[in-house]
């Protein structure tokens, strides 16, 4: 298991971060590799087949909404084969013009990912850390 929490501060109010940070249509536009996001079941526990390519390499992933409860709470899991991710992503305000981005992550592993995981280990956080940047970059320059 590989456990980790990430923040960083974005220039922008809550309330923008949150919007664009829950707006399905515009995760491509600071999720690395992300081709597709499709709904698949649910409304209480919405899941999500999320389609990805990293080079020649493609994936796919399955997205569950655990419990959304922004700006203060958003639990969500990502698994694909061998592979279960378990994200808890908080948004605080700091005053009116920033928000604290906090992103708990776990990471379980199964059959030959243990062996993987145990040697990449260090790219599951760089991974997320790209993310992050990638978002908080995108926030803070977008104009709703």
């Amino acid at each position: 298991m590989i456990r980790y929490v990430l923040e960083t501060e974005i220039q922008k109010p809550t309330d923008h971060v949150v919007r664009l940070f829950k707006d399905r249509d515009l995760m491509f536009k600071w999720q690395p590799g992300l081709l597709s996001s499709e709904q698949v079941e649910g409304s209480v526990s919405p899941t999500y087949k999320l389609r990805f390519a990293f080079g020649r390499r493609k994936m796919t992933m399955t997205e569950t909404i655990i419990r959304n409860e922004l700006p203060a709470y958003f639990e969500g899991t990502y698994e694909m084969k061998g592979v279960n991710n378990r994200v808890i992503n908080r948004f605080i305000p700091l005053g009116n013009h920033a928000t604290r981005w906090v992103c708990e992550n776990e990471f379980r592993f199964k059959g030959i990912m243990r062996i993987v995981a145990y040697f990449m280990r260090d790219s599951f956080r760089q991974q997320s850390e790209i993310i992050m940047k990638n978002f908080k970059g995108f926030a803070e320059s977008y104009r709703v």
